[in-house]
């Protein structure tokens, strides 16, 4: 069953936002500086037709959750786009192992378990790309950048020429992102996790993670099979902090 997204928003609004509204509205005031919110999946009840759109397309769900967060803002301007909706506490329909992750899971939101096997550098990512034309020397709004795939902007919205534009490094905002492998515990299977913004830097090898998240394919050229990995919504580290 599909649901417009104008109604995901209505509902994130009810069910998330209104009766938080002055944390919500304090973490809005505090943006950018501020890009994670946690949001429990208990807050949306059992609404069928809220809990199905977001585990099953969580690009347009989330999408909808950041556009409802513009009823906090006082600049009509203004969009959230490049925010973190931490969600946690998915029903237990999502949980899947690593070593079973297939094709039918990707573009979808699942937890999954598992023990860090290497933790990768922290590196600047781009989530807010700049643009800039040679034409008009005119640099474009900005141009929001989740996961792992660069999107370009084709046409300058101020002189309207196309072809002119190319990525301003300057005028782009980044976070930190991390690539973690997580191994199944239960073999030897590993999948890459991309961690951004608030949860990097803090995982360490042999830690016990559950991890929120969306699992992804990357095409390498010149090949049909693609490469699975996992973009992280939210984090949990199963570890005792004591050990």
């Amino acid at each position: 069953m599909s649901v417009r997204s104008g109604d995901l928003t209505e509902k994130w609004y009810e069910y998330v936002y209104r009766d938080r509204g002055e944390s919500v509205r304090r973490f809005v005031e505090e943006y950018p500086d501020e890009r994670s919110l946690s949001v429990s999946c208990e807050r949306f009840g059992h609404d069928y037709q809220f809990v199905r759109p977001l585990l099953a397309d969580p690009d347009d769900a989330l999408r909808a959750g950041k556009a409802a967060l513009g009823r906090f803002l006082a600049d009509d301007d203004r969009e959230m786009q490049d925010v973190y909706l931490r969600v946690t506490d998915l029903p237990g329909e999502s949980e899947v192992a690593l070593a079973d992750l297939r094709a039918s899971h990707l573009n979808s939101l699942h937890a999954v378990e598992g023990v860090v096997a290497e933790v990768g550098d922290l590196r600047p990512k781009v989530v807010r790309a700049g643009f800039r034309c040679a034409k008009c020397e005119d640099v474009t709004r900005h141009v929001a950048q989740p996961g792992r795939e660069f999107r370009s902007h084709e046409k300058c919205p101020r002189c309207n020429s196309v072809g002119y534009l190319s990525f301003a490094p300057d005028a782009s905002e980044y976070v930190d992102a991390q690539e973690v492998r997580l191994r199944d515990p239960a073999g030897s299977d590993t999948v890459p996790v991309l961690l951004e913004h608030d949860l990097t830097g803090s995982v360490s090898d042999g830690d016990e993670m559950r991890i929120v998240g969306i699992p992804r394919a990357n095409r390498a050229d010149g090949t049909t099979v693609a490469d699975l990995w996992v973009e992280s919504v939210s984090m949990e580290c199963l570890t005792d902090s004591n050990r």
